[in-house]
């Protein structure tokens, strides 16, 4: 199974794309890339309390973006619970901005805020594919997702149900381990 999103700095390369960890966005010149190894860059929305770290990550990514390993942005998105959401709203369109020049697609974190997502989406008109990563949600947000035209993940915990109405090409597996 090619593990679509883990935070596993150590996965085998080629087996998983690896989401790049806060230090790596903050001060990528230290961070040790591995030979054939797969990654994500994003600013996540955990890290949005602090804007200026933000807007050092920012302007990292769009270097970062260009770079043949780098294969998808994010994970990037909104959460209610946890971060600066009006924040998470401006670094989402920078970042998706992002992707569709670099031609890359998203990996999306997203926390009882299906409805900025959506909204996003319709207003955005991406050209780059989003695929909403851990989703646990019912069969209607389900398939209300796919409906408009985005891909879902699943990890190790999950509905059943959205699972088994998600069509293969567009369904992905993984770990999201935090190491």
């Amino acid at each position: 199974m090619f593990d679509f999103h883990t935070h596993n700095l150590n996965a085998p390369a080629g087996t998983a794309i690896i989401n790049l960890p806060r230090e790596a966005m903050l001060q990528p010149e230290g961070f040790a890339w591995r030979e054939g190894a797969l990654y994500s860059a994003g600013i996540h929305p955990w890290w949005t309390d602090d804007a200026e770290a933000c807007r050092t990550m920012l302007a990292n990514l769009r270097a970062i973006a260009t770079l043949p390993q780098v294969v998808a942005i994010g994970e990037c998105g909104f959460d209610r619970l946890r971060g600066d959401i009006y924040l998470q709203e401006t670094l989402f369109t920078e970042q998706i901005a992002i992707s569709e020049d670099v031609h890359k697609p998203v990996t999306i974190h997203c926390v009882r805020a299906f409805d900025k997502l959506l909204a996003a989406y319709k207003e955005q008109r991406p050209t780059q594919k989003w695929t909403v990563h851990g989703f646990r949600g019912r069969p209607a947000l389900a398939q209300q997702l796919l409906d408009a035209g985005l891909d879902l993940s699943y990890g190790s915990h999950y509905n059943a149900e959205s699972l088994a109405q998600t069509p293969p090409d567009r369904l992905h597996r993984e770990t999201d381990e935090d190491f």
